[in-house]
């Protein structure tokens, strides 16, 4: 059966809440045992988006009255115009962007600072660390990674970012209090003295 456009019903959007970019298509340093969309340094299926383009996707988003925008890869700092695009961003509406946190320059926090502080809005960061120790998070996100990532939290923190780490359960339900207890206290031992997590 074949339908026409003029068969489909009419969806008048009147608004969107959230509106994602995939910024650094499938390309990430790392290659994660749990990626849902199997991003690595050596997948790049879909490529960077511009600074233009995405100027021109924000344009677009004003007469849809988008709340909040969100950044996402890969590893969206491995596109090299990553930190005009949050700048930009800035102008708009409130930002997240999702991050291993295993290659942010102190150049491109200080910029990001700066920005966000002379802006109406809110600047988020969301790191990925898969555990609470290098034993739990570096057999599914590649050794060393537990290191850099903390390395990169306490790097927010430096700038006056407060990250949010994320997680994706590696460890049985029943020890979450005492996983999430180990996490806080790892993460204030790296200087984050109000992690959230």
């Amino acid at each position: 059966m074949t339908i026409r456009d003029d068969q489909l019903p009419w969806i008048d959007i009147l608004h969107l809440d959230h509106l994602w970019f995939q910024v650094a298509g499938t390309l990430c340093n790392l290659t994660c045992s749990h990626c849902f969309i199997s991003c690595s340094p050596k997948n790049d299926s879909f490529g960077f988006l511009s600074l233009a383009d995405v100027q021109r996707r924000l344009e677009e988003s004003v007469p849809l009255s988008v709340k909040e925008y969100y950044f996402t890869g890969g590893e969206p700092f491995l596109n090299p115009e990553m930190t005009a695009i949050l700048i930009e961003t800035l102008r708009y509406g409130p930002a997240t962007v999702l991050t291993n946190g295993t290659v942010l320059k102190d150049e491109w926090l200080a910029a990001l600072r700066r920005a966000e502080e002379t802006s109406l809005y809110s600047l988020e960061f969301r790191v990925s660390i898969d555990g609470c120790s290098p034993e739990m998070n570096d057999p599914v996100r590649g050794a060393g990674t537990f290191a850099r990532a903390l390395k990169g939290v306490a790097k927010l923190v430096e700038h006056g970012f407060l990250p949010i780490i994320t997680a994706a359960r590696v460890w049985p339900l029943e020890q979450d209090r005492e996983v999430i207890d180990r996490f806080l206290a790892v993460l204030r031992e790296a200087g984050y003295a109000r992690p959230r997590l």
